[in-house]
């Protein structure tokens, strides 16, 4: 599952840095830093993994909106992966990208507020 979750997670970072349809050098230069620093601790989490898929949705050019939805689809069929440690780290990583680059734009705030939302409904 590690493969898959990693998968996942480079689906929701290019998300949230093409959610603009452009993907600056200081968003993927951000992305880079900050999994290097934050997640080479994250059990069920391959950094390398994730650059992988991030890289090649960038290099098929997939719509952000896809990467998205299909992140959210996962995250609700294996709802045990998601741990409290892990969403927030999620948050702040996808925070970290959208302000890599002239602050947050609607189109990145619109893909956070929605993630934020999807992670409460786990709740319920």
């Amino acid at each position: 599952m590690t493969d898959k979750l990693s998968e996942h997670i480079g689906l929701l970072f290019y998300a949230i840095a093409k959610a603009d349809k452009t993907l600056s050098f200081n968003e993927y230069v951000k992305l880079s830093k900050t999994l290097e620093k934050n997640w080479q601790y994250i059990e069920d989490c391959n950094v390398e993994l994730i650059k992988y898929h991030f890289n090649k949705l960038q290099e098929d050019n997939i719509p952000s909106s896809s990467c998205f939805d299909k992140f959210v689809v996962f995250l609700h069929k294996h709802p045990n992966l998601f741990t409290t440690e892990l969403k927030t780290l999620l948050l702040k990583t996808a925070n970290d990208i959208a302000y890599a680059f002239a602050k947050i734009n609607k189109s990145e705030l619109n893909y956070m507020a929605r993630l934020s939302l999807e992670f409460k409904k786990m709740k319920s």
